[in-house]
């Protein structure tokens, strides 16, 4: 396993456990996870991709994944591992070739063993039983991929509190993608059926983590549709740990590219690889339409606070951090809008100190002229190593906007202080927001202001409604 293939989940090790870098990377690499299904689930569809999510979960982070299921179901994960890892991770075999020290996780059944996982979806529910114990599950008999996705995470995120030594007392829990609540086994609101879901459109602004975790629940449902999709971003390596759509052979390629690659051909992606505030003038200067539905997989306050003064009909954002997921939905000029959940930084706003850092610009001119060329006065007044790069790009007529979104595309990130997002958390805010997707696509009333957040480490889930205040933008301005 490469270091930035294991990057975000060894951060994510250390904040919680206090150990070093290597005493974090000695635990989860020495950790052997033998995955199995149960006899009588091999032909369900769900635990099939239960099973291939969970084992590519677990390959982020643990040193070695042994694998007892069909042929078929073995062949995907060696795969999907080659295309992650460049080199087999995974292997076939049993429980006896992988050495006493060994954390057994079963798909479909609980049979008993000490200190074992068991887990199960059924509906839109992914289920967890982390006792060790013998019990009766309801297991599978209502098919929904994002059930199955979602139990996938949720085991995957137990597998690894236990593998770095987070000591929490053995439970059986289950959640529903649908409505967001977590309790016992038994205790959670099945849902409703899966729908005929009407096709999508949609603008998705950040190809990140949780953008990730979403198209793989999308697609798991076969939407159709078409959608514009915004990333300044190319792929890299320290993205292959949380990127749940990750391959090693897309390293440099647009983010954009990364999804639409998993959602075309049933949803037609149209990539926007630049700024989000050169695209922002699209809609508010040059009135390019704006879908009804916006979702946001955003790490920072700023651009969350550029999308919302869009004022789109419905908002849907999309959030990872450490060990907890989180879901808004913010309707125009109903409950609380983004600009009232997340305050605004008290910092000088980062694109327009990154962008100064990463081009050599001066700020009036990718603020308010940044449709015009590049000039020979741009050059001569860049610091002395942007010199010969603007030079070029005066040379060959380059406008100042695609000067920017080709350096934010080329910049590779140095940020020692980046939030660590653990792939099976990204997966968890995706699959709960691709519900909530097919509940808006499908009629189903979502008030604004809904916000939904889930701990890993409590086990708990948490609802609200909130309302922002008379005095916030959203109640005075372009959206009332």
């Amino acid at each position: 396993m490469t270091g930035g293939a294991l990057s975000r989940p060894l951060r994510l090790a250390t904040q919680l456990t206090g150990d070093s870098p290597r005493e974090a990377r000695a635990r989860l690499l020495n950790a052997t996870v033998h995955v199995r299904m149960a006899a009588e689930f091999e032909e369900s569809q769900d635990a099939a991709i239960l099973l291939r999510s969970l084992v590519d979960h677990l390959s982020r982070f643990c040193g070695t994944v042994i694998v007892s299921a069909p042929a078929d179901i073995v062949r995907a994960c060696v795969e999907r591992d080659r295309e992650l890892h460049g080199l087999p991770r995974v292997q076939t075999g049993s429980r006896a070739s992988a050495g006493p020290d060994v954390l057994d996780i079963f798909v479909g059944g609980c049979p008993g063993v000490p200190g074992s996982i068991a887990t199960c979806s059924d509906g839109w529910a992914g289920k967890v039983y982390a006792r060790g114990n013998r019990a009766r599950m309801r297991a599978f008999t209502i098919a929904n991929p994002v059930g199955a996705l979602t139990a996938a995470a949720l085991t995957a995120g137990e597998a690894f509190l236990r593998l770095i030594g987070v000591t929490r007392h053995p439970c059986a829990f289950e959640l529903s993608a649908w409505t967001g609540d977590c309790g016992p086994p038994g205790s959670v609101s099945d849902g409703p059926r899966l729908p005929v879901i009407p096709p999508i459109d949609a603008l998705l602004i950040g190809c990140g983590n949780v953008m990730n975790g979403w198209a793989a629940a999308i697609r798991a449902l076969q939407v159709t549709g078409r959608a514009g999709a915004v990333d300044r971003q190319s792929l890299g390596e320290e993205n292959l740990g949380p990127y749940a759509l990750a391959r090693r052979d897309m390293i440099g390629q647009p983010k954009t590219a990364l999804l639409a690659g998993h959602l075309q051909p049933l949803i037609t992606i149209v990539p926007h690889d630049e700024e989000l505030d050169l695209f922002a003038p699209r809609i508010t200067r040059w009135h390019l339409p704006l879908p009804a539905l916006v979702i946001n997989g955003l790490d920072e306050v700023e651009p969350r606070h550029l999308v919302q003064r869009l004022w789109p009909d419905v908002l849907v954002d999309m959030a990872a951090g450490g060990t907890t997921s989180q879901v808004i939905v913010s309707r125009r000029g109903d409950g609380q809008c983004l600009l009232g959940a997340f305050a605004a930084p008290d910092a000088e706003p980062g694109y327009m100190q990154r962008t100064e850092t990463a081009t050599g610009l001066r700020r009036e001119r990718f603020l308010n002229e940044f449709t015009t060329p590049v000039t020979a006065e741009d050059v001569a007044q860049a610091p002395p190593e942007h010199r010969a790069r603007l030079q070029a790009a005066a040379e060959s007529g380059q406008l100042v906007c695609g000067y920017i979104n080709q350096a934010s595309m080329t910049e590779t990130s140095t940020d020692e202080h980046f939030a660590p997002a653990a792939p099976f958390v990204g997966a968890l805010t995706g699959a709960r927001a691709a519900a909530i997707t097919i509940a808006l696509l499908t009629g189903y009333h979502l008030p604004g202001g809904l916000r939904w957040q889930y701990s890993f480490l409590s086990n708990r889930a948490r609802t609200s409604v909130l309302h922002c205040r008379d005095t916030c933008e959203c109640q005075t301005g372009p959206a009332s």
